[in-house]
């Protein structure tokens, strides 16, 4: 009889001590960079849809369970990750991206490439050139400008 109690006294602290671990709580912080708070900035639970995004102050609130992981991502910035343990405030400092984008070729198909990996020569107008030249039309100011570009007015601005 002593040891069907025990047993079931030692049943019961296990299915306590479970609960107590995989309670959900909420979970709050503020996600900042070196110039101040950043708002927009996704925080979802990694391997699920459950997600939120920070304010116009960098604040945010989410419900989650204790061992789980949260990630920071925001454009132009690494993606942080963070466990959730015991603390209920996790606050964040994100920092740039090292290898940030250049220098980007549109073709006339609107495909996306970087200028070194054409294979063929490409043009560029700077918008100092394109501003020294005084005419209201911003697109007779690129006549000249390009080899091959023809521009041909209609009569009407912006036409």
């Amino acid at each position: 009889m002593k040891t069907k109690l025990s047993g079931i006294l030692t049943l019961l602290l296990a299915f306590v001590v479970q609960f107590t671990f995989a309670q959900e709580r909420t979970i709050t912080g503020n996600v900042t960079d070196e110039t101040g708070p950043l708002p927009g900035v996704s925080v979802l639970i990694e391997g699920t849809n459950t997600g939120t995004q920070t304010d116009f102050d960098g604040n945010y609130t989410l419900n989650a369970d204790t061992g789980v992981v949260i990630r920071f991502s925001f454009v132009g910035m690494t993606t942080v990750t963070r466990t959730v343990g015991s603390a209920s405030v996790i606050n964040v400092t994100m920092v740039s991206e090292e290898n940030t984008l250049d220098e980007v070729v549109v073709t006339a198909l609107g495909i996306s490439r970087k200028k070194k990996s054409l294979g063929y020569a490409t043009q560029q107008v700077s918008g100092d050139a394109v501003s020294v030249v005084k005419d209201p039309n911003f697109t007779n100011s690129l006549q000249g400008k390009i080899a091959g570009l023809s521009i041909k007015s209609s009569g009407t601005m912006g036409g």
